[in-house]
């Protein structure tokens, strides 16, 4: 791969990676602002606010999804900027063989070329 398409991909990974950052800190701060009361003890709270309870523990477990997968999506980010960094930038991580650009244009963190993704997911689905 050219220097100057390396230095593309690192300047998407980079804004993507701040975009998703600057996302977990409002979500976190969503959390926070709506996590303040305890929802274990159910005893005393009035049959009519059961339901909002239910509704506010479904987005914050929603909120801490989300969150899970940001993360996840940061840390991807990061290994791909390490394999700039590396020269192993573009290359599977299963065959070692070269990730079709059309792939990392579309997802500039996959680890993985289509054949290899869809054998994983094969595996995963399977056991």
């Amino acid at each position: 791969m050219k220097q100057e398409e390396l230095d593309q991909f690192r300047q998407v990974l980079v804004a993507l990676r701040r975009r998703l950052a600057n996302n977990l800190n409002h979500i976190e701060q969503a959390a926070l602002h709506t996590g303040g009361e305890s929802t274990n003890d159910l005893s005393d709270v009035p049959l009519e606010h059961l339901a909002d309870r239910g509704s506010e523990n479904f987005a914050r477990d929603m909120m801490i999804g989300i969150m899970q997968n940001s993360e996840a999506e940061v840390q991807d980010i990061d290994t791909a900027l390490a394999k700039i960094d590396a020269g192993t930038f573009g290359l599977c991580e299963s065959c070692q063989g070269p990730i079709p650009i059309s792939r990392l244009k579309a997802l500039p963190f996959a680890r993985l070329c289509i054949d290899c993704r869809q054998k994983h997911e094969k595996h995963e689905a399977a056991g």
